[in-house]
């Protein structure tokens, strides 16, 4: 399956009374000093939009945000530019940018521990209705490029792939899960 445009989303546990709007004046410094890969652009507040993108980090090739879609917190990033190699290594390299994200929320000290992210387990959103239909038949065509995806990130590891029991009007999204105890700074080797 060749898709090129593709979200991913890490659970993310928040303390009590974390507020967002802290990581504004973080996401700048992001900006300023090129902490992360790509065109780094801009910081938008989306916060009124109910379960909606919260703060994000916007860039030419991908969109960061603290989501809470589905009334869950979530580190979603959503690829906008089709990149380089195949459509494993273009997951991959969003997979290892989201996690490079969150280990460097988690490692901030502004925040003061205030955000855990779980690296065992993400949501691959499939962002492209024509290429990867909502169906069983979408889900089996996507799953030897997770296989192939899951193997990099969790070397040695049983990974659980299942697809959500989502309308089927709904983008196609799989659900990849493995043991507890990885961190999120694991999955930025590469």
């Amino acid at each position: 399956m060749n898709i090129d445009r593709f979200a991913v989303k890490f659970p993310v546990q928040a303390s009590e009374g974390f507020d967002q709007a802290s990581l504004i004046p973080i996401l700048h410094e992001w900006i300023r000093l090129k902490s992360l890969p790509g065109t780094l652009l801009d910081v938008a507040d989306y916060r009124h939009v109910p379960d909606g993108p919260g703060i994000m980090l916007i860039t030419y090739e991908t969109n960061y945000a603290l989501d809470e879609g589905d009334g869950q917190l979530g580190l979603y990033a959503q690829r906008k530019v089709g990149g380089e190699g195949s459509p494993a290594e273009r997951i991959t390299d969003l997979v290892r940018s989201t996690a490079k994200f969150g280990d460097l929320l988690e490692q901030d000290a502004r925040l003061q521990g205030q955000l855990q992210f779980k690296g065992n387990e993400f949501l691959f959103i499939a962002n492209d209705r024509l290429h990867a239909p909502n169906t069983e038949e979408g889900f089996e065509s996507l799953k030897p490029t997770l296989e192939t995806v899951t193997s990099q990130l969790y070397p040695g590891q049983t990974v659980q792939l299942s697809k959500l029991d989502n309308d089927r009007r709904e983008r196609l999204t799989v659900k990849v899960q493995v043991a507890p105890g990885v961190s999120i700074g694991s999955l930025c080797q590469g």
